[in-house]
């Protein structure tokens, strides 16, 4: 065989390897497909499921994990503050949830379950917000060059069945800033405010998202 023809198929076989390893990698395990995103978000969706009949939501509690080695890191913030953070931080995200998706986006908060019905299963992962200056000397004031950041998981699933039929991925960092007089106060204020723009991204990433999904299927 030709040296330049197996050289070429060779070439050939090798993109194919790597075009196939790039499809899966838009596959998830649980069989969900990367859609384009205008955003710098992963927002992925089970194969020919239509959206267009969902009419209502329900969200359920929204659990929230610290980044692995975040206690470590602040060994002098007290259970209460941690579970106060917690709590704090879940309420904040199903604010912002129900404001895109139902005051902006159209549902309802649905009171029992029905083929109309969508569950939104959202969760915080790996949140690394710095805890707020609970200090109470005079003077003691914790100032940081950026609130933290925060892995957003927001999954949609047929009410009905409880199959998951969508996922959005939204890596969320608080705003960052470059010069010593700009740090910011560590206090409760400041870091709610930071979470809630992050919070605030995610419901409209998932309520855009959403309009594309009914929009393509009714086109089809």
């Amino acid at each position: 065989m030709d040296f330049r023809l197996a050289a070429g198929l060779m070439l050939l076989v090798a993109g194919a390897a790597t075009f196939a390893a790039e499809r899966e990698r838009e596959v998830t395990e649980d069989g969900l497909v990367r859609v384009p995103s205008s955003r710098r978000v992963g927002v992925y969706r089970a194969p020919d499921v239509t959206f267009t009949h969902y009419r209502r939501i329900v969200i359920e509690p929204i659990p929230v994990a610290f980044k692995r080695n975040w206690d470590q890191r602040n060994p002098d913030v007290s259970d209460t503050t941690r579970q106060k953070m917690q709590t704090d931080f879940s309420k904040s995200f199903r604010d912002e949830l129900i404001e895109e998706l139902v005051e902006r986006g159209g549902y309802t908060l649905a009171e029992d379950v029905g083929p109309d019905v969508l569950r939104i299963d959202a969760s915080i992962v790996d949140l690394d917000f710095v805890p707020p200056d609970t200090s109470s000397s005079p003077g003691m004031q914790t100032y940081v060059r950026s609130a933290g950041s925060m892995k957003l998981v927001v999954e949609l699933r047929d009410a009905a069945s409880g199959v998951l039929i969508g996922r959005i991925i939204d890596y969320e960092k608080a705003r960052e800033y470059e010069y010593t007089r700009e740090l910011q106060r560590a206090d409760a204020v400041t870091i709610a405010h930071e979470a809630g723009i992050a919070f605030g991204n995610a419901a409209r990433f998932t309520r855009e998202a959403l309009n594309v999904a009914k929009t393509e299927r009714e086109k089809q």
